[in-house]
């Protein structure tokens, strides 16, 4: 079979949502997706790493009419060019959706682009084009490869999303997607805008994409309003972003603010199966690990409080890691 051949039957496979020879559905089912033909196919189609494929595939899309296979094929073609680094693959989508009518198919396009690690060359100014789309998905996927682009951009696109964020018909969900490109493209010349909605924003994920673009820009120079947020905002998911980035970025002058907010954690008992999956970390370690960097007599008084009147408030990781690291003179 030759590699456009390969290519047509697993196109061909792909859209195919019948059972796979053999297999019967269990009673009482009356669909299964992991037992159809197509399932088979994208387990097939996700090892692909042959860049002799990527041509056929390139062939088959400019032929192809089919709404749902043209999305197959381009979402096959990135990968591809992903695992064997055809950064050209990239010019080449972003072309297709200049030229595409169908709006679910441009989507699809710049979402696997955003997803890979395929480098844009020569249509940079598009995106320009792209974040102003009056479709969300589009112009949020414009500005996530926005985020791709070299430090020579940055000015441009940091005054495109400061208008965007002094904005009033920019909608709340919007917010958090240019603080997130202010993360990569930022400079002290966002730092008021972003404050402003860190302090202001309702949303934890909004408030916690501004301070984390804030932390990217200055972080070391910002404590005094990381430690704000962290005293003022209530809840629990913006306190856990202020803690990761005052101990990333913090010196003996946050020493006192993470005691307080250790002690609000340990004011009531913790649940006893809490999973902690891959390296994260309970936040009371998190703490503690930057507080024995920065061992003085405050700390030496909170760790004696843990061991003699809150040991039983912690978890069953958080105990385990305090027998294992701290110790007393």
């Amino acid at each position: 079979m030759t590699k456009t051949e390969y290519v047509n039957d697993l196109i061909e496979r792909l859209g195919n949502e019948n059972l796979r020879p053999g297999l019967s559905l269990p009673p009482g089912v009356i669909y299964q997706s992991s037992l159809t033909i197509a399932s088979e196919a994208r387990d097939e189609a996700y090892e692909l790493a042959d860049p002799d494929f990527i041509e056929p595939l390139k062939i088959r899309l400019e032929k192809e009419k089919n709404t749902s296979t043209r999305i197959d094929i381009i979402r096959l073609l990135v990968r591809i060019a992903d695992r064997v680094n055809d950064h050209p693959i990239a010019d080449y989508i972003l072309a297709t959706v200049r030229l595409e009518k169908v709006r679910w198919i441009q989507d699809v396009a710049l979402e696997s682009l955003a997803e890979s690690k395929l480098e844009i060359w020569n249509e940079k100014e598009y995106l320009f084009e792209l974040i102003q789309h009056k479709h969300w998905r589009i112009k949020m996927n414009a500005l996530d490869l926005l985020k791709t682009l070299d430090s020579t951009y940055s000015p441009r696109i940091e005054d495109f999303c400061l208008t965007a964020l002094k904005s009033k018909s920019t909608k709340p969900n919007e917010l958090s997607w240019f603080c997130n490109v202010l993360y990569r493209h930022g400079s002290d010349k966002s730092l008021d805008v972003l404050k402003e909605i860190a302090r202001t924003s309702d949303k934890y994920y909004i408030v916690n994409s501004a301070a984390s673009a804030i932390a990217a820009i200055n972080g070391k120079g910002e404590l005094a309003f990381f430690a704000e947020i962290l005293e003022t905002n209530k809840n629990n998911y913006v306190k856990l972003n202020q803690t990761s980035i005052l101990c990333q970025f913090g010196d003996d002058t946050v020493v006192e603010p993470l005691i307080k907010r250790s002690k609000a954690i340990l004011s009531k008992a913790r649940k006893t199966s809490v999973t902690y999956v891959g390296r994260a970390k309970p936040e009371l370690v998190h703490i503690c690990e930057f507080l024995l960097q920065h061992r003085n007599t405050k700390v030496e008084e909170f760790l004696y409080l843990v061991k003699n009147k809150k040991y039983n408030m912690m978890d069953e990781t958080e105990k385990k890691w305090f027998d294992t690291h701290i110790t007393f003179v």
